[in-house]
């Protein structure tokens, strides 16, 4: 079995996977047209397109050249954002015909109210734009001719219209986070907010939150944009609380990589979907309301944030070590599990044995 993920890398999410696979023994690639702007280590087929005119027709020959490459060498294939190996996903009909297993794995902006319009009141409704015309199209042909489909966990769930839909959770390469716990005793806690979408992410209601509590406690604020991932990881290392993104419902891979770190993290999980992930979850949920109430009782108890660190670490290691959530991802491709629940597939991925994969 020869395995492809591609055509984009949402926060490394296909670089972890072939990276879980090809550590579990399995033929694995990636293959991206465009390089992830968090600078996570690339492995496999750099396939960089441009936007200059003049080098269309190269560009046309690259992506053609590789097409075809593609289906004699690979049997699995496994694709992200709604990006496949040709433009608008006019390669998925000949895929379903030449008999290949074909995944898509949605991440969030790609499918999110292409289908279900309803905005609920957590997100950021004043400024989300409707999916454009173009997309909705493009995901009509992929839910057409597309094997199954796979996403992280319950909130795009209702935004997926799949009869196939496979629960895999985020996964990162744990081996890349030592944990640093925070220290008990710190009386100038280090608290860090790296948001990917300044607007998306809440981050004004965090700066001014911060604002606030700076007013009667001491401690030092960092947000962290524009920095590679290994740049922003150095900086993670000295946080003592992580601030995550405060309207998604649910958590990211920000969340995990801090967490993994050894980090008490806070973002807001709703009560709906929280419910669906395993209940040792260790992350504080916070509001635009309350997030001021939630980081003054972290900044207030040290032995909390150690506490709460030390269980984020447990929590990333069962249920987001990449070389466990990739032989799931494996069975997935030979057919050997049906979808399942959140909470099954997250439970799942835990009782994996470490010493088989």
């Amino acid at each position: 079995m020869k395995v492809l993920h591609g055509m984009d890398d949402i926060a490394g999410q296909a670089t972890y996977s072939v990276d879980g696979l090809r550590k579990n023994g399995e033929d694995a690639d990636l293959a991206f047209w465009r390089k992830n702007s968090m600078g996570y280590p690339g492995i496999g087929w750099d396939m960089h397109i441009g936007k200059k005119k003049l080098f269309y027709p190269y560009y046309i020959l690259k992506i053609f050249s590789f097409f075809l490459l593609s289906l004699f060498r690979y049997d699995v294939f496994h694709f992200h954002f709604s990006c496949s190996l040709l433009p608008r996903a006019w390669d998925l009909l000949l895929l379903k015909v030449l008999h290949k297993k074909t995944f898509m794995e949605f991440h969030g902006s790609e499918i999110r109210f292409c289908y279900n319009r309803e905005k609920p009141d957590y997100f950021y409704t004043d400024t989300i734009k409707e999916a454009g015309k173009l997309q909705v199209r493009i995901n009509d042909r992929i839910f057409r001719h597309i094997g199954a489909c796979i996403t992280h966990d319950e909130e795009l769930r209702k935004h997926i219209p799949a009869e196939k839909l496979y629960i895999t959770p985020l996964r990162i390469d744990l081996t890349r986070f030592v944990p640093h716990y925070p220290k008990p005793d710190c009386k100038k806690p280090v608290i860090v907010h790296a948001p990917s979408n300044y607007l998306a992410k809440g981050s004004k209601y965090v700066v001014e939150a911060m604002e606030r509590l700076g007013k009667n406690y001491e401690f030092e604020f960092i947000l962290v944009m524009n920095k590679s991932q290994e740049e922003a990881l150095r900086i993670y290392k000295r946080a003592d609380i992580v601030i995550d993104q405060l309207f998604a419902q649910t958590y990211g891979v920000f969340a995990v990589e801090a967490m993994a770190l050894g980090k008490p993290v806070i973002t807001y999980i709703s009560d709906e979907i929280r419910k669906t992930f395993p209940p040792e979850l260790p992350i504080f949920s916070a509001t635009t309301d309350n997030l001021e109430e939630v980081a003054e009782r972290l900044i207030q108890n040290g032995k909390m944030r150690e506490e709460a660190g030390r269980a984020g670490r447990s929590y990333a290691e069962n249920y987001h070590d990449n070389k466990k959530v990739a032989k799931m991802q494996a069975e997935i491709y030979r057919g050997m599990i049906e979808p399942m629940s959140t909470l099954d597939s997250f439970l799942y991925v835990k009782n994996i044995d470490n010493e088989n994969v």
